[in-house]
């Protein structure tokens, strides 16, 4: 997957209002060109032919001051709340965290195992007071994704997703039916409700809608990461995490980093 530079750069290019931001820059920008011309345009007719053309300076900057002012409350609105994409998915840690960590994937997808062994457990181990992480599904990967994320979610009516999450993880080569029932039948699920709701096909609708809100919000391969709205694609290292949350937390005027 991109390495650090690249993820540097996408986190630059997907900042909170991204590609929208750049546009209402521009548009303020051509807005501020136009008044400007405006002001320009009405002294040279208001001036006699022989005098020189002075624009007010003080009404100049005032302009340029309520332009700017403008953008600026803009982008403070415009960004992104850290709980747009949370919905009713299977989160851990506090509900109302400062940081949201929503990640979209699947199951099959070998990067998003990467993530689960190499940055999933850290991350929580050191910012877990912190985080509210939040899994959602963005099952495109192969033609069992889907029932995959569907018996995951399964789990999670019974309030075992997360033991899920990790067996699907750490078995990847063996999912299917009969693990799904294996695995239920091991963190003693009630069995008949477990296998009827996989086989009524219960929380397809529930995958897909994920798959959909990830699309929208501009995923386009798994792991996919929204860090307080920031978009972060691909299993990055630990490093890229820390640093997007060490930057939200002080954001948050939150003085906190982690032991050892």
């Amino acid at each position: 997957m991109s390495d650090i530079n690249e993820a540097t750069q996408a986190e630059k290019r997907d900042a909170p209002g991204g590609n929208s931001r750049i546009a209402l820059n521009y548009l303020l920008i051509a807005t501020l060109c136009f008044v400007i011309g405006i002001l320009i345009g009405k002294a040279m007719f208001e001036a006699p032919a022989n005098q020189a053309v002075t624009v007010d300076e003080t009404q100049l900057r005032a302009i340029i001051e309520s332009v700017f002012d403008e953008r600026d409350s803009g982008a403070a609105s415009d960004e992104s709340d850290r709980f747009a994409l949370v919905d009713d998915d299977p989160y851990l840690g506090d509900e109302d965290a400062p940081i949201v960590i929503v990640e979209f994937s699947d199951f099959f997808c070998t990067y998003c195992k990467r993530h689960f062994d190499q940055t999933f457990a850290p991350l929580l181990e050191n910012y877990g007071e912190h985080i509210r992480y939040v899994y959602r599904d963005f099952a495109r990967l192969t033609p069992e994704s889907t029932p995959a994320a569907a018996a995951a979610q399964c789990a999670f009516a019974q309030g075992k997703f997360w033991e899920f999450h990790g067996a699907f993880f750490d078995n990847q080569s063996e999912l299917g039916y009969e693990f799904y029932l294996k695995t239920a039948d091991e963190y003693e699920l009630e069995i008949e409700e477990y296998t009827a709701c996989l086989d009524d096909g219960r929380y397809i609708d529930e995958v897909d809608i994920d798959g959909f809100d990830g699309q929208i919000a501009g995923v386009r391969g798994t792991p996919g990461f929204f860090i307080n709205g920031q978009i972060l694609s691909g299993a990055q290292p630990y490093s890229i995490f820390e640093r997007i949350i060490q930057r939200e937390l002080d954001k948050a005027g939150i003085d906190y980093s982690p032991s050892g």
